[in-house]
């Protein structure tokens, strides 16, 4: 097996091989990643990279074929499309890239797009990290170079064309000014097939409620109360909340905002985790009974140092250690919603915030000007680095098909009891449809 290991100056990490020899090019990958991944990105592809050299280390299919994982694009590909099929039980379908060039669309069968997606990740990261610095001389085995070319081509003629129409250049996707986003084509040579991202639309007004209650009867501490109406309040990611310092709450001194990191913003605040005077209660009550160490900089007798110098984390556990998100998950939040019967994911409170404010946005909306105002302040409040509503539109599209066709069948019973009268007797040429289409647009008296 294929091991990580802690290291020291120049080379913190190290990895070793089978026989614990170290190897140099996923050792150099682990030292080196941070410059381009977030740390929790890496650690993400590290794990994938590890599994998958490992298995081609042990199998005898690879040892057979002298597939190299550091040698040519084709010995790259053969080795993990059979790792793909035999593994993680793909199916590989054959198509045809912009350029005409051979690619393979990967067909999920057993519930791993989430797995696959960052195996994939991973290994494009991995070789062209070592392409940038020549320690891998052969083509990218997960990219398609001519394709670049073409796509940059047509890009560039995609925003060609816009300034020539509008004779400037497109504002910022989320400014709400202009509803042009830049394409987005992909030259990669393995394509997930029907693997469109959908968030889950939870439109349960009562959630925050219940999951409050449960809380509160399974013996959650301040802290924890506290954390849970953040995310209830804010819709951010856990791993955003547990990150929460002083300074970044010295940002609305200590009242109701927050500054805060977001997903792959690399430590930057770059978003605004806004609480309600409740939530704030309880943070504050919090601070004086678990953190009265934390008062004086609150009241302003010691100044606050700056975050670069030493950060003061608000969350901790019960010995003194930051709160990581997998700590909360594990030990506060699924315990006691488990044993209460409620099968709810941190992350889905984030899914049901944006659920309920586009509720609010699109009841409230008097315009279309004003609705798009709105979605536009949503899309810079979650910290979106893309158009993320669209997704949202068509999950809530979903969620009202229900709805739309026990209309439809509402009305297919009621007219189906009604006693047709002489003056609407119907046409024997026509079909029961026909009739019902005419009549919903009013060509039937």
């Amino acid at each position: 097996m294929f091991r990580l290991r802690h290291g020291s100056n120049d080379f913190p990490f190290h990895v070793t091989d089978p026989q614990g020899l170290p190897h140099l090019p996923l050792t150099f990958y682990a030292c080196r990643a941070e410059n381009y991944h977030s740390a929790a990105t890496v650690k993400v592809y590290l794990r994938h990279l590890l599994e998958f050299f490992s298995w081609a280390e042990q199998d005898e299919m690879v040892k057979r074929q002298h597939w190299d994982l550091l040698g040519n694009t084709v010995q790259v590909r053969a080795a993990l499309e059979y790792f793909l099929t035999t593994r993680l039980h793909c199916i590989l379908f054959f198509g045809r890239d912009l350029s005409g060039a051979d690619i393979r669309k990967v067909q999920i069968t057993w519930g791993k797009a989430y797995r696959i997606n960052h195996l994939l990740a991973a290994l494009r990261s991995f070789y062209q990290l070592l392409i940038a610095v020549q320690y891998y001389s052969h083509a990218h085995p997960l990219d398609l170079h001519e394709t670049k070319h073409i796509i940059d081509r047509i890009r560039q003629q995609y925003l060609d064309d816009f300034v020539k129409l509008n004779q400037r250049s497109p504002m910022p996707s989320d400014s709400g000014i202009d509803r042009w986003r830049p394409l987005r084509l992909a030259s990669s040579y393995y394509r997930i097939k029907d693997n469109q991202w959908t968030p889950e639309y939870l439109d349960d007004p009562g959630l925050m409620a219940r999951v409050l209650a449960v809380g509160e009867a399974g013996g959650w501490t301040l802290q924890d109360t506290a954390i849970v109406r953040i995310l209830f309040d804010s819709g951010c990611r856990i791993h955003e909340v547990c990150a929460l310092t002083l300074q970044d709450w010295q940002t609305s001194s200590f009242r109701n905002m927050f500054s805060a990191r977001s997903k792959g913003s690399r430590g930057k605040r770059v978003k605004n985790i806004i609480i309600t005077d409740k939530t704030l209660k309880i943070l504050l009550r919090f601070i004086r009974q678990d953190r009265p160490e934390l008062m004086p900089y609150l009241n302003g007798r010691i100044a606050l140092p700056p975050h670069y110098k030493c950060e003061l984390p608000l969350f901790g556990t019960k010995r003194g250690n930051l709160l990581t998100p997998d700590y909360f998950r594990r030990y506060r939040w699924t315990p006691v919603l488990t044993a209460a019967g409620l099968n709810i994911r941190a992350h889905q409170v984030r899914h049901w915030f944006v659920t309920m404010a586009l509720n609010e946005i699109h009841s409230s909306s008097g315009s279309e000007a004003d609705l798009q105002q709105k979605r536009s302040a949503l899309q810079a409040l979650m910290g979106w680095r893309s158009d993320m509503l669209h997704a949202y539109d068509q999950a809530r599209q979903r969620h009202d098909l229900p709805l739309l066709a026990s209309a439809i069948h509402a009305y297919i019973e009621n007219k189906q009891h009604q006693a047709p009268s002489a003056s609407d007797s119907p046409n024997p040429n026509e079909s029961q449809g026909m009739l019902m289409l005419r009549e919903m647009f009013g060509e039937l008296p």
